[in-house]
């Protein structure tokens, strides 16, 4: 079994402390270290965290993307959650997603749903709420010069295609995209997976982290 090291990030001595019992008792998971500020938790990144659960009110707007540029060239591997009090506006999402947030909590999530969070985002899903993605996955991000930033030499995608992807970016599932398309899901999945194959990725999960992160 696989364990998957976490990293927690919060000022909340007595939310910190009671997160990282709760995950302590997952055995696949393992708390590696506790900090309250960025500048502790970037001195604890040589304990290469899978994934750090970060409570976003530590650090403001600017100073989070900041920090979050720094967790991805620091440790690459480390995926951060975040944990919102309150969501951001559009565009504060958005650029979160881009400097590399591959979760978002809500205040008062249970441990078990946090646990799922952790290990969903260690796997290289992102964990949001589909309102969340609708949200902070634009449109724009399907304009051939944008995908030939991501994807340098990209194959064209065609209308179909692209109207694939732009619902996959929604959050929508096979069988939704299939009902909206009035096609059949097998249809569907060919179509996603020849849309994968010019991205040069291997899932819809992969697909979502390559275009909302530039």
């Amino acid at each position: 079994m696989n364990v998957i090291k976490v990293m927690i990030v919060d000022n909340d001595s007595v939310r910190c402390d009671a997160l990282s019992a709760a995950l302590s008792l997952q055995d696949d998971l393992q708390v590696v270290t506790t900090v309250a500020d960025s500048v502790s938790a970037v001195k604890k990144l040589n304990l290469v965290p899978d994934v750090m659960v970060l409570q976003a009110a530590v650090l403001d707007g600017r100073m989070l993307s900041r920090f979050l540029r720094s967790v991805d060239k620091e440790s690459p591997g480390t995926r951060t959650i975040l944990a919102h009090d309150v969501l951001p506006e559009d565009d504060a999402l958005i650029e979160e997603i881009r400097q590399g947030a591959r979760g978002y909590l809500r205040p008062g999530e249970p441990p078990a749903l946090i646990a799922r969070a952790v290990r969903a985002v260690a796997a290289g899903r992102i964990w949001a709420e589909r309102r969340i993605l609708e949200k902070t996955i634009s449109a724009s991000l399907l304009l051939p010069d944008t995908l030939n930033v991501h994807v340098p030499d990209l194959q064209p995608l065609t209308c179909r295609e692209r109207d694939m992807l732009k619902m996959v970016l929604k959050g929508a599932s096979n069988r939704e995209i299939a009902e909206m398309s009035n096609i059949s899901e097998r249809t569907v999945k060919t179509h996603l997976y020849r849309v994968y194959r010019k991205l040069k990725v291997k899932s819809r999960a992969k697909a979502i982290a390559l275009l909302a992160h530039s």
